[in-house]
């Protein structure tokens, strides 16, 4: 069996469950002074579920205090919208899947399978990152111009950033390096461990 088939037999199918896995981690946040306060997955954005972080976490505990946070009296009851779906998202995730599937077939049309669709995710996920970049800096730029207007003292120094967070860079790198090793076992050509191909249906006529 050739290098470049045996890698990909061996380590797609594994590759390919991480990057599934991958999308449960954090894929964006928005971070106040360098602390994570909002953060929501891949998998958040493909079920519109409640992102995860700090500012998430004091909600839930002031839900639980009666609207105040850490027994005192200050009031924590702000609302946290759902993550709204995102169509990148799904269709990312979806090729991902196809992607885990076609990495347990030992067959030249799995792997044909494989690299097509790891292609998929990775440009659904390139297209997620501008469009959701995009819409964090417009959200960015608002809540800095409400501190201008508002001129608080203690707001004025607060540094507000939002971007991609590490899930989203390592399923890109695992959908990249799965694209690699299926194109690799693709360009090797036919495989010994191949399935035959089936006879055909009638045979052709004995010549005289």
């Amino acid at each position: 069996m050739g290098k470049p088939v045996a890698r990909w037999n061996k380590a797609g199918k594994w590759i390919s469950g991480i990057v599934v896995l991958c999308f449960f981690l954090p894929f964006f946040g928005i971070s106040c002074d360098n602390v994570d306060v909002v953060h929501f997955s891949g998998a958040d954005m493909v079920g519109g579920c409640t992102p995860g972080g700090m500012l998430v976490d004091m909600a839930e505990e002031g839900k639980s205090t009666g609207g105040r946070h850490g027994g005192g009296d200050m009031k924590m009851d702000a609302k946290i919208d759902k993550v709204d779906r995102e169509p990148l998202a799904i269709v990312a995730l979806a090729a991902a899947l196809i992607v885990f599937g076609a990495a347990w077939q030992k067959s030249k049309g799995g792997r044909a399978l494989a690299l097509a669709f790891a292609l998929v995710s990775l440009g659904a996920i390139g297209g997620l990152f501008v469009s959701e970049k995009g819409k964090l800096d417009d959200m960015i730029s608002e809540q800095n111009k409400g501190k201008k207007d508002l001129g608080k003292e203690m707001m004025k120094d607060t540094k507000i950033e939002a971007g991609a967070r590490f899930g989203l860079w390592v399923t890109a790198f695992g959908l990249l390096t799965l694209a690699g090793l299926a194109g690799a076992a693709l360009k090797q050509g036919e495989d010994p461990a191949d399935p035959a191909p089936l006879p055909p249906a009638f045979a052709p006529p004995p010549t005289a």
